[in-house]
C-alpha cells in the first residue's frame, strides 16, 4: 500500500476502486447496452466506450446502481428494426424485476461513501466504526438475499444469482453492481437495434441510429475496398433502413 497516504484514506480508496472496477462492462464491437433510466431507457454503442486492443470498456452510470444494464449484440449487415415485439415486453418486464433492489443499494452507497468517511475523518470513534460496518454488511447481506431470490424466481440463472449473493456478501462494493450483473445475465432474443428502436424516445433513437449508420458506413468501405459486392450490398440495404427511420421520425412504440 502507499506508505504516503494514511490507512484510512486507502480503505476509502480501495472501496472506490473496487466498485468502479467491478461496474466496468467489456464489450465486443457488435454490442451495444440499454440501461433503463428514471425518465426512459437509454442506449449506447460499444464503440462510444473506451477501445482497449479487441474490446471496448464502458461503465454504466456509477451513481444509479438500481438501473438494470442489458448487454444485446447487432449485425451491422442485418438491420431490420420492426419484429419481436414479445421478447421486448419480456425485457420490460425482466427490468421491473428489479424494483425491490433500490433501497438496500442506496442504503448501502449512503453507509459506504458518507457514513464510512465521516466514521474515519470527521467523528473517528471505535464505536461508531464497527457500527458503520454492521450497516454496511447489513445492507450487503440484504441484496446477497435479493439476489439469491431474484435466481430463485426464475428471472436470473440460479448459478449467476448465487455468485452474485457470494460477491455482495465478501465484498460490500461489489454488492453495488447487483442489480447490473443480474440483468447482464439476461439475454431477450431480439437484437440490440430491434429493442433500442421500439424503447427508445425518438431524439434518443436518432443520436442512436446515427452512431449505429457511421458504423455500417466503417464496414461499406471496408468491404468495397476488398471488393465483396455481396457484403457492400447488405450493408447499403442496411443503412438505408437505418436513415429512413430517423428521417421519417418513425419509431416503434413501446408494447
Amino acid at each position: 500500500m502507499l506508505t504516503w497516504i494514511g490507512p484510512e484514506a486507502q480503505v476509502m480508496l480501495a472501496i472506490c476502486a473496487f466498485y468502479v472496477y467491478d461496474a466496468c462492462v467489456p464489450l465486443a464491437a457488435d454490442a451495444g447496452q440499454l440501461r433503463r433510466g428514471r425518465s426512459g431507457w437509454r442506449g449506447l454503442l460499444a464503440m462510444q466506450g473506451f477501445e482497449v486492443r479487441w474490446a471496448y470498456l464502458a461503465w454504466p452510470a456509477l451513481l444509479l446502481p438500481h438501473q438494470p444494464v442489458y448487454t444485446l449484440r447487432w449485425d451491422p449487415a442485418h438491420v431490420h428494426l420492426s419484429g419481436n415485439a414479445q421478447a421486448v415486453r419480456h425485457l420490460q418486464a425482466h427490468a421491473a424485476s428489479f424494483t425491490g433492489f433500490a433501497l438496500p443499494l442506496y442504503g448501502l452507497g449512503a453507509a459506504l461513501f458518507a457514513l464510512l468517511p465521516t466514521v474515519l475523518f470527521i467523528r473517528p470513534s471505535e464505536t461508531a466504526q464497527l457500527g458503520a460496518l454492521a450497516l454496511i454488511y447489513g445492507f450487503a447481506l440484504w441484496i446477497a438475499l435479493l439476489a439469491r431470490r431474484h435466481g430463485q424466481r426464475g428471472h436470473t440463472p440460479r448459478r449467476t444469482a448465487r455468485s452474485v449473493a457470494v460477491q455482495a456478501i465478501l465484498c460490500p462494493p461489489f454488492a453495488l453492481n447487483a442489480v447490473r450483473k443480474l440483468s447482464a445475465a439476461h439475454s431477450p432474443p431480439c437484437d440490440w437495434l430491434q429493442a433500442a428502436h421500439t424503447l427508445l424516445e425518438p431524439g434518443e433513437w436518432r443520436d442512436l441510429a446515427q452512431r449505429a449508420q457511421s458504423v455500417i458506413e466503417a464496414g461499406m468501405d471496408e468491404a468495397q475496398a476488398e471488393g465483396r459486392v455481396e457484403m457492400l450490398q447488405r450493408l447499403g440495404a442496411a443503412h438505408g433502413r437505418l436513415q429512413a427511420s430517423t428521417e421519417t421520425g418513425t419509431q416503434g412504440q413501446t408494447p
